[in-house]
């Protein structure tokens, strides 16, 4: 198992930093996060070179979207988040058809996606539009060797492997939020693996709490303090065979985030042993 964290880039001409302090904490793997208006090859190539002369492996590619049209509820984001919106998705698929080029550029397979909320109805329109979408972006990534991975919170289990069966491509996988799922509102990490755990192929470590109010998401908290049964998780990851990577997230900066994702580190090594991990 590979231990990690986000690398957010905000420029790719002066990245060695953020994978230098990657190192500094004892990780040796990450999540990239790099949202340029336009990628290129010329910074797939620096980023690629930064992550490698600091040790550091590049598991996948956070792709998000750049305008500022979500707004991260459980509310009006039901609306507006994902490529299943009226208004933003050609816009939106575009951008992330250049994240997969960027992701061949720099030489790796995994694209990590919010699609937005899947509509558990399957004969809704909705759920038609999220269809059409994802069948379109995953026959494009196809061709160019790289797999989508959807970030679990914004719909139920049965209904994101539901999505999964009815698009019908073979590139298509899950990064389990191991807290995203609580804090929507939809379940637990651990039951959601007994639905999709053959499909999960990164993760996001990260805590939360349920929700309380209908239009916010629960709250993000450390690694340890939340709802999140990380044993259990881990045991059932562990006879699920995974064994890639671990990416903790903490939704927070500064000091006090490097100080909870080094304790979380600390913490789930120790998980990880008492599940039977080497």
């Amino acid at each position: 198992m590979k231990f990690g964290t986000l690398a957010r880039i905000a420029d790719a001409k002066s990245c060695h930093e953020n994978f230098r302090q990657i190192r500094e904490m004892g990780m040796t793997a990450c999540q990239l996060v790099y949202k340029p208006q336009v990628y290129t090859k010329e910074d797939a190539l620096l980023i690629r070179q930064a992550a490698d002369e600091n040790g550091v492996e590049i598991s996948a590619q956070f792709c998000g979207f750049r305008d500022q049209f979500t707004l991260w509820d459980i509310y009006y984001d039901y609306a507006l988040c994902g490529i299943n919106n009226d208004a933003f998705r050609q816009s939106r698929l575009e951008y992330l058809f250049q994240g997969a080029q960027f992701i061949q550029w720099l030489g790796i397979t995994d694209m990590v996606i919010h699609a937005g909320f899947v509509p558990n109805n399957p004969f809704s329109p909705e759920y038609a539009a999220m269809l059409s979408s994802v069948k379109v972006l995953a026959r494009h990534c196809r061709k160019l060797g790289v797999n989508i991975l959807f970030e679990t919170g914004g719909e139920s289990p049965i209904t994101l492997l539901r999505l999964i069966q009815d698009v019908g491509e073979e590139n298509l996988f899950i990064n389990l939020d191991t807290a995203n799922i609580l804090m929507y509102g939809y379940g637990n990490p651990v039951d959601a693996l007994y639905t999709f755990g053959k499909y999960v192929r990164n993760m996001h470590a990260k805590d939360g709490l349920p929700p309380t109010d209908p239009r916010r998401l629960g709250p993000e908290v450390p690694i340890g303090t939340g709802h999140v049964d990380f044993l259990a998780v881990f045991t059932r990851l562990k006879e699920l065979e995974y064994d890639r990577y671990v990416i903790i997230e903490r939704e927070i900066s500064g000091e006090e985030q490097k100080r909870d994702i080094q304790n979380a580190l600390s913490y789930l090594k120790d998980i990880l042993l008492r599940c039977g991990y080497a």
